[in-house]
């Protein structure tokens, strides 16, 4: 969980106290965010990468905010990057975003990767982007701002494993020229797939989210989730 709050400094905390500490590559800018500050990216170079790990294979929830300065995203790839086994995945020239996971395989299976992409009317507004899988049930959906905006039956399979590093703001794909031109705040990653109930707290921020009593709004307790990354 990387609520990029410091405001100062090259490195995004992972507020879990997990170890997995952000590094600024090129040069994130910190700005004003949805929530206290975030992180300006250039699209040149600009990026935080989380430190490699293994990914959640059973059950994923990826979110993040963010805020593009076009009317449509810059380049491909790059929002939350985990290859090979998931990315929050803006389409260059559209403002659309695709959800790529692999799952005995990449990309999306038995389908492709750009299967169920979907966007909101405008980009330049801050939003949260959640996309969750479920490898027990099959179910692939993405979320903008909590509503449920797209969804997919994919092959029950697992996540594939992947020990490489989580890319934000970068896309590690064609070259290694795909940066995005965005403001980003908060990602948090989680090993299962948040209800919608769930994912509705995260709306006021996820110092709100955390202090929620779960038996009072939430499906899945955030003393199950808040161990997870």
């Amino acid at each position: 969980m990387w609520l990029f709050d410091e405001g100062k400094g090259n490195i995004a905390t992972d507020e879990t106290g997990g170890g997995l500490d952000g590094e600024f590559e090129g040069k994130p800018k910190w700005v004003k965010g949805q929530f206290g500050q975030a992180l300006e990216f250039d699209g040149k170079g600009a990026y935080v990468q989380i430190p490699g790990h293994d990914n959640p294979t059973k059950a994923i929830t990826v979110s993040a905010w963010a805020k593009s300065p076009g009317d449509t995203w810059n380049q491909h790839g790059w929002m939350v990057e985990k290859r090979n086994a998931y990315i929050i995945h803006p389409n260059q020239g559209t403002k659309n975003v695709a959800w790529p996971v692999c799952n005995g395989g990449c990309w999306n299976k038995p389908g492709g990767w750009n299967d169920g992409n979907v966007g909101p009317k405008d980009i330049t507004d801050w939003h949260m982007y959640t996309a969750t899988f479920d490898s027990k049930t099959g179910k692939w959906a993405i979320y903008i701002d909590a509503e449920e905006a797209s969804t997919l039956d994919l092959a029950k399979n697992p996540i594939d494993a992947d020990s490489g590093p989580v890319n934000i703001g970068f896309d590690d794909c064609c070259g290694g020229a795909r940066f995005g031109a965005v403001t980003i705040d908060e990602v948090v990653i989680f090993d299962v797939a948040l209800e919608q109930a769930d994912i509705e707290t995260m709306l006021d921020g996820m110092h709100a989210a955390l202090g929620v009593d779960p038996t009072d709004k939430m499906t899945t307790t955030w003393a199950e989730v808040k161990v997870k990354y």
